[in-house]
């Protein structure tokens, strides 16, 4: 039996920030938004194949609070019918996006800008679903470039320099373009404009070649853009640059592809902690980067024990033959690499920063048991330390988790 495959993509732009205080790059900044230097916006790509069906979103956002990225849910949910299991929400990480998670010392957020924001999302979502129609053709991509990044945290470290993407074909309407690529979007520095940053540039080289275009973070957790805003410097020309390497190679890598299959996968996997009593929590706290945050994050694992493991959702679609497969994490290259290597020859982009990004998703050398990403960084987001292995077994995890969406490796 012939099962039809239809696509649409829909676009909102997010209200301007100008006013609130823009999210990262350091602790207690003030850092509010005095201009726009380039709209914001969620992105959504809408999937239909026979009673399968999936909701991919892609916002200029540096991530989302729990209670948002439930708001969200539950709006797709209630309006259109659509399941957890069908719904991958994503972030850009932008850091000149305004304060939209929960990181202490990196933004204060405005409730009543945040409470506009699941709007959004579902008015895109709503577009997207208006505009499917027909795919007539697929085209993957996996292609290796010139990078963009490197790895921040190991010298030599890895980066997973690759495009990832499909271009979708339809009846009657301009191509759809999902491109995966894994780096920070930090370009601009600490600016108080918003922006973005090369994400957007990404997508609007796409609507200028005629696709409507999305752009998906990678394991960006370890990876820093290579060229970064000096002083002096061109801060569109710097977007492009880094964008315009990313866009092309997404164009250089596209393939016909045969497979027109649709599939999703929602499950658990089961995150190992550090141990923490009193003692170590209150020697942790010493090591942090602000003494103002490392006591708030005291506090809180103090009145809040963490248990030994937190229980975290995946989410994977499968869009002919490549899959992409979330994590709310800011996840370290480490984590993509073990997944691929367990089914070699397979095109698959492991993302970051999803639904409610909780933390840091770092590799643990004995030499980095004390590093920013180790410990610092869980003390912005209010997490627990992860356990030495935790990326092992993630990653191991994760390997077994989406064999329903490729069968045996």
């Amino acid at each position: 039996m012939h099962i039809t495959f239809k696509t649409g993509f829909g676009i909102k732009e997010i209200p301007s920030p100008v006013g609130t205080e823009l999210c990262g790059y350091g602790y207690y900044l003030g850092r509010t938004c005095d201009a726009s230097m380039d709209p914001l916006h969620v992105r959504c790509i809408a999937l239909v194949s026979g009673e399968t069906k999936s909701l991919v979103f892609s916002a200029d956002l540096i991530g989302l609070t729990e209670e948002l990225h439930q708001q969200v849910r539950r709006s797709v949910s209630d309006k259109l019918g659509y399941s957890g299991r069908e719904v991958m929400i994503l972030c850009t990480h932008t850091h000149t996006g305004p304060t939209t998670n929960y990181l202490e010392g990196c933004g204060v957020m405005n409730e009543d800008y945040n409470s506009r924001i699941p709007a959004v999302f579902l008015a895109a979502a709503e577009q997207a679903v208006a505009d499917l129609a027909m795919v007539e053709e697929m085209e993957e991509c996996c292609q290796p470039i010139e990078p963009v990044g490197f790895n921040r945290d190991f010298q030599n470290g890895p980066h997973d320099a690759v495009v990832r993407g499909v271009r979708i074909r339809r009846t009657g309407r301009p191509p759809v373009a999902m491109i995966s690529y894994p780096c920070h979007p930090v370009v601009l520095g600490a600016s108080r404009q918003s922006s973005a940053d090369f994400p957007g540039a990404v997508c609007r080289m796409g609507e200028e070649n005629g696709m409507k275009t999305i752009l998906l973070n990678g394991c960006c957790g370890d990876i820093n853009p290579l060229h970064r805003l000096a002083s002096g410097g061109d801060p569109r020309k710097l977007l492009d640059d880094n964008g315009r390497k990313i866009f092309d190679g997404f164009l250089q890598g596209l393939h016909s592809s045969d497979d027109m299959e649709l599939k999703n996968a929602e499950f658990n996997t089961v995150l190992p902690l550090r141990t923490m009593g009193k003692d170590e929590i209150d020697a942790l706290a010493k090591l942090g980067g602000n003494a103002r945050v490392a006591e708030i994050w005291r506090e809180s694992m103090l009145a809040n024990p963490p248990g030994a493991t937190d229980n975290i959702t995946v989410r994977c679609v499968r869009i002919g033959a490549i899959i992409f497969c979330s994590l709310p994490f800011e996840t370290f290259t480490a984590v993509g690499d073990m997944v691929r290597q367990a089914y070699p020859g397979r095109n698959i982009a492991v993302l970051g920063c999803a639904d409610h990004n909780r933390s840091y998703l770092p590799v643990i050398t004995p030499e980095w048991q004390h590093s920013y990403p180790v410990v610092s960084a869980a003390m912005l987001y209010g997490y627990p330390i992860i356990a030495s292995d935790a990326v092992e077994s993630i990653g191991g995890q994760i390997a077994s988790g989406i064999r329903s969406l490729i069968g045996n490796p």
